[in-house]
């Protein structure tokens, strides 16, 4: 039986060389390395931009390190730091401190008002007690509240609408101001120059005298301009014009003469 000759056995019989990437076998071999290499190449390439990203973002693994644990120190004493103070209470006075300073002067701005009377004010809107027996100090030795102020303001007023010594003086309790000094002095200290219904000081034309009061004076003005300027007759008349001028704060002697005159009688006089 004759033997098979492959293709190479033929070619070199005939004296021609076969190339070396001339089979199938070998063309189809070249042909998976190329496609391998082809693959190897991309892979690297992938490879490599993976590899650039991940250094752009970690850069160096070890500084990181010491960064976090920097920061994990200087975390730990802050939080030491901040352990000691109360940061919460701090805002909090803040916004206490701006509202009842806001309430103090809000009080103040539409009328003259004792110690006791804007402490009394400002503990009704729940203010803090103890802050607001330090603002009462500030504001007393800055003059924005003055209890001496107050006392002329509480005269002035009292004397305006016909109101006798001891209405001021209940007045001047009422609102916890205890003067030291005697009524008549403040009275001349508070400028007052003309009372109700053009009542003056006595003896306008005599200086020495204009730091009196004519009290009998505005006692007939206030029981006249209530009940009428004649003299009451009737006994329960008279005590009810009597128990009226000892409300608004006139002695007995003063209420007394004032329900025997008139205004007429005063201008004889």
């Amino acid at each position: 039986m004759s033997k098979i000759k492959t293709l190479d056995e033929i070619l070199a019989g005939m004296g021609k060389s076969v190339p070396a990437d001339s089979s199938p076998s070998t063309q189809k071999e070249k042909t998976t390395k190329d496609h391998i290499a082809l693959k190897n190449k991309n892979q690297s390439k992938n490879t490599k931009k993976i590899t650039k990203k991940s250094l752009t973002k970690t850069a160096n693994p070890s500084e990181n390190n010491t960064i976090n644990c920097q920061i994990s120190i200087n975390d730990d004493h802050l939080s030491k730091i901040l352990a000691t103070i109360d940061s919460e209470p701090l805002v909090e006075n803040n916004k206490k401190t701006n509202r009842l300073r806001w309430l103090a002067f809000y009080y103040l701005s539409r009328r003259e008002l004792s110690q006791k009377e804007l402490r009394q004010k400002l503990l009704d809107k729940g203010q803090d007690p103890k802050m607001v027996e330090e603002l009462l100090v500030e504001f007393a030795k800055k003059g924005y509240q003055s209890d001496e102020r107050c006392t002329y303001m509480l005269i002035r007023e009292a004397l305006r609408k016909g109101r006798g010594k001891q209405y001021i003086l209940q007045s001047f309790y009422k609102h916890g101001i205890s003067p030291q000094l005697p009524l008549d002095e403040l009275i001349r200290r508070a400028d007052i120059d003309t009372l109700t219904d053009g009542t003056v000081l006595e003896n306008p034309d005599n200086h020495q005298n204009q730091e009196n009061i004519d009290w009998r004076k505005l006692a007939i003005e206030a029981r006249t301009k209530k009940y009428g300027n004649f003299i009451p007759k009737d006994p329960k008349e008279k005590a009810r014009q009597l128990r009226f001028l000892q409300y608004r704060g006139f002695s007995m002697d003063i209420s007394l003469e004032a329900l025997t005159m008139t205004l007429e009688d005063l201008d004889d006089m």
